[in-house]
């Protein structure tokens, strides 16, 4: 009997014992204290008991006895079995606190605005960045859930009022642009998604929405639209034709004066083959424009420019420039080419008729003109005139015959500039040709420049020649117009004019006055003049076509310490096209 009390007192000394091992684990310092108590006194009375029966005062229930062993085993038991589900659920709250701390770490420290809205309107999370967005810190916001809608901009809070009315109805996920304005009173665009929140079971927890300052990129689409409203303004108001082909040559975009010049209404084109229908198939150099277009979208050479001549849908006729480029995106890739089309028609026609009246204006000189020349050789004739006479009457047919070569001169020119020209070159004596325009620019000037000639280093004489082939007409002119220059530009001072033979032959006019610093990069340009009272700047611009046209060469160099030369280097012998 008394194994049986010993072992009762033992097994309840050793649970209570484990009683007390699981407060630390638990975190229930009370509870386990007061079951390690009761089980203290019932060893307490299993002591007393053994005490008595010793004392042979009592005699015990050999069942209660084995009863209370039970019991005593039965609490041990569930002690021990208990002790592994409190270490898991201490390292499951462990763990999910170690998560709590993670996912709330990575909601707390998100830059934008987030929030979890609970059904009934009240506030469940508030990320603290909504301070640095609003100016209201995050128990704000819990106080006075109206809060987020009394900040928004008043002609926005319609808008809102309804986006919230749906978010609140679970209504799936939206997105919303608006305006708000902060605690300091500061105005700024808010973009607003949000997203429904749901249980496993389907059930509706609320929304969870994302907030997120956009100034910046609300103030780049204004840009970006007010470009584009410049840029559609731009194009539809202009009087030129805007077209636009995609790479595989079909109309995608092409402007309204486009329209209305080839007679066409808006939408009739888009996806249409462009080269057939508004363009030719060549260009007025006969190009295939099918393959150029092909070789733009490989190449991409930048800008194109080209005439074209063009049919609309009345059959008239009409000339385009047409200037064409490739159109890329972001990555570099080609998506089509933009064709920018100006009508010249009138100009072409303007151009001809211009050409057509000159070319009539200089027959019609040249008929009386021929009459003065003719003239003073008939009246040289007469035996009654004295040599005075004569050499005047001389002069009106050298007069004469120059006005003569300075039309036929304007007239070469005119066919230089507009590429009409044909070269073709006679024996000519260069020689003649320079001293005869020494003689014209140096006759009736006042006060005299005197201008000194050599021919490969010697004073020009009687008798010297220098043949080359080229156009007599188109070599005074040159020569006259770089010796009247020159003339003009020596200060009085002697103009040298120094020719060399050989091939190329060069010509070389000198005089000691540098040429003015405004017009030296523009020397041979058209119009380019400085400090002439009547001057055209047409001079040396026509001498640099002369001699481009005899397929020479001629430039210039100036300095104040060695004057001004002008060097015009031309084929001698070689017959130039």
């Amino acid at each position: 009997m008394d194994l049986i009390i010993i072992a009762s007192i033992g097994i309840q000394l050793t649970a209570a014992g484990l009683a007390l091992f699981l407060i630390p684990e638990t975190g229930r310092r009370w509870s386990w204290i007061l079951i390690a108590a009761g089980l203290i006194g019932m060893v307490h009375r299993r002591v007393h008991t053994l005490y008595m029966y010793w004392e042979g005062r009592a005699q015990p229930d050999p069942a209660f006895e084995l009863l209370g062993l039970l019991v005593s085993i039965i609490i041990l038991l569930g002690v021990l079995q208990i002790r592994p589900i409190f270490r898991q659920l201490k390292a499951a709250n462990e763990k999910l606190a170690k998560n709590e701390e993670r996912f709330r770490t990575v909601a707390d420290f998100t830059y934008d605005w987030e929030y979890w809205r609970g059904p009934d309107g009240e506030f469940l999370y508030m990320s603290p960045s909504c301070e640095r967005i609003t100016g209201y810190p995050r128990s704000a916001f819990m106080e006075n859930p109206e809060l987020m809608f009394e900040m928004v901009h008043p002609e926005d809070r319609p808008m809102v009022k309804a986006h919230l009315h749906r978010e609140h109805r679970n209504q799936g996920t939206d997105t919303l642009d608006f305006r708000i304005i902060r605690a300091d009173g500061t105005q700024h665009w808010l973009s607003h998604r949000c997203v429904p929140v749901t249980s496993e079971q389907g059930t509706f927890l609320g929304a969870r929405a994302s907030n997120r300052i956009i100034d910046q990129r609300v103030e780049a689409e204004n840009r970006l639209r007010e470009s584009r409203r410049l840029y559609r303004d731009l194009v539809e108001q202009s009087h030129f034709i805007v077209l636009e082909v995609d790479t595989e040559g079909k109309v995608f975009f092409i402007n309204r004066w486009g329209l209305d010049f080839y007679g066409f209404h808006e939408g009739e084109l888009t996806g249409r083959e462009a080269l057939g229908l508004l363009l030719p198939e060549t260009d007025h150099q006969d190009r295939d424009l099918r393959a150029h277009f092909q070789d733009l979208l490989e190449r991409n050479p930048g800008h194109t420019f080209t005439e074209v001549e063009v049919v609309r849908r009345n059959e008239s006729r009409a000339t385009l420039s047409l200037g064409t480029s490739v159109m890329v995106d972001e990555t570099g890739q080609a998506t089509g080419i933009l064709c920018i089309g100006i009508d010249i028609t009138a100009r072409r026609a303007a151009e001809k008729l211009k050409e057509d009246v000159e070319r009539i204006v200089r027959h019609d000189l040249k008929s009386p003109l021929m009459g003065i020349i003719g003239l003073p050789r008939i009246m040289q004739e007469d035996e009654n005139l004295t040599d005075r006479q004569k050499e005047m009457l001389q002069v009106v047919e050298e007069a004469g015959m120059q006005m003569m070569d300075l039309i036929n001169q304007s007239l070469t020119l005119f066919k230089l500039e507009s590429g009409t020209y044909e070269h073709q070159p006679q024996p000519v004596d260069w020689l003649a040709v320079v001293m005869r325009a020494v003689r014209d620019t140096s006759m009736h000037r006042e006060p005299a420049c005197s201008v000194e000639t050599s021919l490969d280093g010697q004073k020009v004489a009687k008798g010297m020649q220098l043949i080359i082939q080229g156009d007599g007409t188109l070599l005074y002119g040159m020569a006259a117009n770089l010796l009247k220059n020159a003339v003009e530009a020596s200060g009085g001072q002697p103009v040298r004019v120094d020719l060399t033979s050989g091939d190329p032959c060069v010509l070389e006019i000198r005089n000691r006055l540098p040429v003015p610093e405004e017009v030296r990069q523009s020397f041979f340009d058209k119009y380019s003049t400085h400090g002439k009272h009547n001057g055209t700047g047409l001079g040396t611009y026509s001498a640099r076509l002369a001699a481009e046209a005899h397929g020479g060469h001629i430039s210039m160099d100036t300095s104040p310490e060695t004057g001004t030369v002008v060097r015009v280097a031309l084929p001698r012998d070689k017959k130039t096209a």
